[in-house]
């Protein structure tokens, strides 16, 4: 039980301050369904990066989205930080570890962590900062970061129709570091077509669609390619949809673990233990070396093979 301050009767308007990067946001979508369970009459407004704004909006729960803007001047900041003191938020949450929670005067607020503490999964430490301030708070049961409206479960419908049983292959990553090679993509679409008789959708951004179009090339028809086709939320959907998600460390493979599709990561110079999916059904497949190239085939192939 929540204490007599953080009372659900107290607690009607929150402010959540998440992070930049689509991946790094998507970290912090347990800390955000958390709040919206033990405040289920809240409304939240959410501090965000511009690039990851779409997951929030639309959102029955999100009153309003913020876009943090780091480049702005002294007195667009003073502006917009007494903007968010108008607000006057119940309860501040903030995964950035800023000074904002206390410039908005709330008096149930996360505080600035200066110390440093041991780190162990990202998505966990989103949760025990959230347990600083909240110690009795339970762990989400349910997903309430995402949601779809009718036109976005309509577009997705008709960018699946006639495929079932459909395994996501995303071969972009943020970082080209984080990419495995347009070769070994190949040969996991190979099998997954021509052995297991599956659907192969490929998804990721535009900047992905370069890397779709060279491996489209050298595999079997059918393969449907999606990247740069769909916004965030409908790639989410999608997502949510699948048998199977064959990725690198990105974005994508967070938004898997998230939905706790059945998930081969791949990685090479990132540590899975701080980075890695958090599904329950999950297989890391790592470079010894660091370096993507290195991936053995064989040890991705027996990864897919035991998932899919």
């Amino acid at each position: 039980m929540l204490s007599r301050l953080f009372a659900p009767a107290k607690v009607r308007s929150v402010l959540f301050i998440s992070l930049s990067n689509i991946g790094d946001v998507v970290l912090t979508f347990p800390v955000f369904d958390a709040l919206c369970e033990a405040y289920p009459d809240a409304l939240f407004s959410v501090i965000v990066s511009a690039k990851a704004k779409a997951f929030f909006e639309g959102n029955p729960r999100v009153k309003r989205v913020h876009i943090l803007e780091k480049q702005t001047g002294i007195p667009s900041k003073v502006r917009w930080i007494l903007e968010l003191r108008r607000d006057k938020f119940d309860l501040v949450v903030d995964l950035r570890n800023s000074m904002l929670p206390f410039l908005t005067r709330s008096r149930r607020r996360t505080r600035p962590v200066f110390a440093g503490e041991s780190v162990g999964h990202m998505r966990d430490k989103h949760l025990r900062r959230l347990q600083t301030v909240l110690k009795d708070i339970p762990l989400p049961q349910n997903r309430h970061a995402l949601f779809w409206d009718k036109s976005e479960k309509l577009a997705v419908d008709g960018l699946l129709a006639g495929c079932a049983r459909f395994v996501i292959v995303a071969p972009g990553a943020a970082d080209d570091r984080k990419r495995w090679t347009d070769s070994g993509f190949v040969e996991v679409i190979r099998y997954l077509k021509d052995v297991r008789g599956l659907n192969v959708i490929l998804v990721g951004d535009r900047k992905d669609a370069g890397i779709a179009g060279g491996i489209l090339k050298s595999v079997p028809d059918g393969v449907v390619n999606l990247c740069g086709r769909t916004s965030l939320k409908e790639l989410a959907l999608v997502l949510s949809k699948a048998r199977l998600a064959v990725v690198n460390d990105s974005g994508i493979m967070h938004l898997a673990s998230y939905l706790n599709i059945p998930t081969v990561a791949l990685f090479g110079p990132t540590d899975p233990l701080v980075y890695g999916p958090w599904g329950k059904k999950a297989c890391v497949v790592r470079s010894a070396s660091g370096r993507m190239s290195d991936l053995a085939m064989d040890d991705v192939l027996n990864a897919v093979k035991g998932m899919a």
